[in-house]
């Protein structure tokens, strides 16, 4: 008998095990953070605010400006923490920063770091669209088109329509994005006096450390890279079995 069938199996068993020993440890933390995120709306993950230096400090938020958009003569702004605000009134939790605002004439809309905030003009909450209900990942830019809905994302452009939540490729926009600017000095200050230290939610941080966001560019291609090796590692599986039934005469 050829000693291939079982050089092959040693070969593909001693990589099965050596890639499967060097992603054990990622692989159950993916695992669980899954888990957790599948579950965030019964533990209200995103209600739960970790305020420590270090992590406002990685997030760049312990040196948040208070910025707004001015929609119907009102201002739409954040002052650093995680509410928004319509003028001196709390409307929603919004993770900062705001990145733009854009109104509809029945509903204002403010575009945040962990999703859509949708608004009557009044300043009602109707409803928040986050990464969990398919907005893209790093949509960064917001405005309205005659009655369209546009977001931005990296060098791509979408309409989102609010009621089937569907996402249409639109042509590439570079300009008419909404752009938060400074408030005026008055409300600054009425809101300086009201509003929280800025927080970063439990279900952002757990979401940035499973994609690898947490960590920039290289987190999110080291995640990627785990998930090339698990597909490596079912195949090496797949080639030792096949090996090893060979061997014992399966394969005749």
């Amino acid at each position: 008998m050829s000693h291939r069938p079982r050089k092959t199996l040693i070969f593909n068993q001693q990589w099965h095990r050596r890639i499967g020993f060097g992603i054990t440890a990622m692989v159950f933390f993916l695992a669980i953070t899954g888990v957790l995120l599948n579950h965030s709306p019964a533990l209200e993950l995103a209600k739960k605010e970790l305020r420590a230096n270090w992590l406002l400090h990685w997030y760049g938020l312990e040196d948040a400006e208070p910025t707004g958009v001015p929609l119907f003569g009102k201002w739409l702004s954040q002052p650093g923490g995680r509410n928004l605000f319509l003028d001196d009134q709390a409307v929603a939790d919004c993770q900062p920063p705001l990145l733009g605002a854009a109104a509809l004439p029945t509903m204002l809309l403010a575009l945040c770091q962990d999703g859509l905030v949708i608004l009557t003009v009044e300043g009602e909450l109707i409803e928040k669209l986050g990464r969990l209900q398919g907005l893209p990942d790093d949509a960064d830019r917001l405005q309205v088109a005659g009655d369209h809905i546009l977001l931005g994302s990296s060098n791509q452009t979408y309409r989102i329509d609010l009621d089937t939540l569907a996402l249409t490729q639109q042509p590439f926009r570079a300009d008419g994005w909404s752009k938060p600017q400074a408030i005026p000095p008055q409300l600054a200050e009425q809101l300086d006096a009201i509003e929280d230290l800025p927080g970063i939610s439990l279900e952002t941080l757990i979401l940035d450390l499973h994609s690898g966001r947490f960590f920039g560019t290289a987190g999110v291609l080291f995640v990627d890279l785990i998930g090339i090796l698990l597909c490596v590692l079912a195949i090496t599986g797949i080639l030792a079995w096949n090996s090893r039934r060979r061997l014992n005469g399966g394969g005749r």
